[in-house]
């Protein structure tokens, strides 16, 4: 269990840089933002550290062999020479995944990935390994985390989730909350945003509750793997802030309910069914972050919403900050307040901004 590892750890566009300071949090050093993703050195304990408790990642890759091909033949003799034993036990199965350059010699995704999993030779199954064809140069990676980091463990299958888990993170910390004021989200859906908020002011490992795909590698040590959860467990406080969340619609209310006591912050997380025009904020100001209604096309339901909640806003949220995600066609400057869009991402495919900014206190 010696050694260093070669890991990418893959973000949603937009998060890089967020992702590097978080990592840098946990110790991962050398490390560095590309598109997509933050390239960085870990030891075992740490790639297990950051499957615990990285909020932002989406997952991670192990990169175990690179060389040189620009033939079959030279795909072939580069597989052979990954030692599989070191990795993955002799009746692990495997799913190769494929992407190729159009640059590149091998070319066809499809055919790389068919003649890789032959030279693996191993039976069908879970464990995904990653064949990447850059320029003639041959990545193969292992996926050491399984179902995306997202899927925390603690929403339930039949759980409605507009919005991952890792973006909702994203906007909290992007919205600069001190973990000590109160926080509010007026259109909390299923809860997502009140959720991690709550994780987050506790100082909850997001992947306490689920299972990895390293746990299976030959590496993994469950003696040292339970150290790191003791750890985590000892670094739960139980001080929080006001959450509130709030939504009109019952079926949402009673999703956030559940998903909060599921998390494990349903007695931190207070969730209410009320009308935008209808918020009762916290007397002390704090953050009201949140992801309003929007489509890929703004009507006059959109611009009638924005309109309601700039005047809750101005008239009622004086001292608080703001912090909204948007998709680009929103009217955010129908709030009529002086937000900037300083992280620029995705949601569910469509490009969104979140704004951040302060709300006047009363004259």
């Amino acid at each position: 269990m010696s050694g260093r590892l070669d890991a990418f750890v893959v973000a949603a566009p937009g998060l890089e840089a967020l992702l590097l300071d978080e990592l840098t949090r946990l110790d991962v050093r050398p490390a560095r933002a590309v598109k997509g993703g933050v390239e960085c050195s870990v030891t075992w304990p740490q790639l297990w550290a950051v499957h615990l408790r990285s909020r932002l990642a989406t997952r991670v890759l192990v990169r175990v062999w690179r060389f040189r091909a620009t033939n079959w033949a030279e795909l072939e003799a580069g597989l052979r020479r990954v030692a599989w034993p070191q990795w993955l036990a002799d009746d692990a199965g495997v799913t190769v995944e494929s992407s190729c350059s159009k640059s590149s010699a091998l070319y066809h995704s499809g055919a790389v990935a068919e003649r890789a999993a032959a030279m693996i030779g191993r039976a069908a199954g879970d464990q995904v390994v990653q064949v990447r064809v850059l320029d003639d140069v041959v990545t193969v990676s292992l996926d050491a985390t399984g179902p995306a980091l997202f899927k925390r463990g603690w929403r339930g299958p039949a759980g409605r989730a507009p919005m991952r888990e890792t973006l909702a993170a994203a906007l909290v910390l992007a919205s600069g909350w001190d973990r000590r004021s109160p926080l509010v989200d007026p259109f909390c859906g299923s809860g997502t945003v009140a959720i991690e908020a709550a994780m987050i002011a506790r100082r909850m490992s997001p992947g306490r509750h689920r299972q990895f795909a390293f746990q299976q590698w030959t590496s993994f040590s469950g003696e040292a793997w339970a150290r790191l959860l003791r750890g985590a467990d000892g670094d739960v406080i139980d001080r929080c802030p006001p959450i509130l969340a709030t939504d009109r619609d019952d079926g949402a209310v009673a999703a956030a309910l559940e998903n909060a006591a599921a998390a494990g912050v349903g007695e931190q997380v207070d969730v209410q069914r009320r009308s935008i025009s209808d918020l009762v904020l916290p007397a002390r100001p704090g953050w009201l972050v949140s992801n309003p209604p929007y489509g890929r096309r703004v009507g006059a339901d959109v611009r009638d919403l924005y309109d309601r909640f700039g005047q809750v806003l101005r008239s009622s949220a004086g001292g608080w900050r703001v912090a909204v995600l948007a998709a680009k066609e929103t009217p955010v400057a129908r709030l009529g307040l002086p937000l900037t869009s300083g992280l620029h991402t995705s949601n569910g495919g469509i490009p969104v901004d979140v704004w951040c900014g302060p709300v006047a206190p009363p004259a």
